[in-house]
């Protein structure tokens, strides 16, 4: 099977989300285009990987192009829970990796659940570390904001950010309080040798069992926790194995292309 990966420019290396949305395509062999300067032969391709609605903007022309051609169109949809899979978007498309439900609580038509991943490699654990990080986005996440006026927010990304996990003893997992789902961020915390703090979601088992994290109900619960956590490297070293066994992008690599 030859692939053929189209990356968009806005996601590179060094972009904060580019090893959540593509480290997985890095694993698999296959060629790489970029999204605004489009030019390979998709008759050369048995299949190609393509990146979620939202980089498609401004790109109809090709979006229709290639929905015309018979390869194989395999989607990777990280933000469906804005949207519904009825958008005509998702039209023509063979296969969709999906990270959760769409808006309305709807598979695709045709596609697979795709658990997060991580790099590793990239990411590596340092056991111990003090006090407890809330390093994330608050754009579009109520929940987050609220836990912001009660527990000290930090903005950091790329290499500061893993160096901000690796000297935290734990750190705050939370959604935006109506979609409540796990997000890619536990598994960096897990990488970087950092417990995990979360309120509760459906799907954390997926991840990891619950005696490894550390639950929040209430506000008031998470800063209680804060005040008073410590470092058990114990469960620090049990969650970067879980990561090893089961969560790195290489691994995910092979479910996709079995998958396919």
């Amino acid at each position: 099977m030859k692939i053929l990966k189209i990356y968009p420019a806005k996601d590179h290396p060094q972009r904060y989300n580019y090893h959540i949305n593509y480290g997985v395509w890095d694993n698999i062999d296959g060629d790489s285009v970029i999204l605004e300067t489009f030019n390979a032969d998709l008759n050369e391709y048995d299949c190609v990987f393509m990146p979620m609605y939202a980089r498609w903007a401004g790109h109809s022309n090709l979006l229709d192009r290639i929905k015309g051609h018979n390869i194989r169109k395999v989607l990777f949809d990280n933000d469906c829970y804005h949207r519904s899979f009825e958008d005509s978007f998702y039209e023509g498309m063979d296969f969709i990796f999906y990270r959760c439900l769409d808006k309305h609580s709807n598979k695709p038509a045709r596609g697979s659940h795709l658990l997060w991943s991580v790099d590793h490699e990239r990411m590596k654990p340092v056991y111990g570390g003090e006090g407890v990080s809330f390093a994330c986005s608050l754009t579009g996440y109520p929940f987050r904001k609220e836990i912001a006026q009660r527990v000290n927010h930090k903005s950091v990304t790329g290499v500061d950010y893993i160096k901000h996990l690796q000297s935290s003893a734990g750190a705050i997992h939370a959604n935006n309080g109506s979609l409540i789902i796990t997000h890619a961020k536990v598994l960096e915390f897990a990488a970087c040798g950092t417990q995990i703090i979360s309120n509760r979601t459906p799907d954390m088992n997926l991840y990891f069992p619950d005696e490894l994290i550390t639950y929040f109900d209430t506000i008031d619960q998470l800063v209680d926790i804060v005040k008073t956590f410590e470092a058990d490297i114990s469960i620090q070293k049990q969650l970067r194995e879980i990561i090893e066994d089961k969560h790195t992008d290489r691994i995910r690599a092979k479910q996709i292309i079995n998958e396919l």
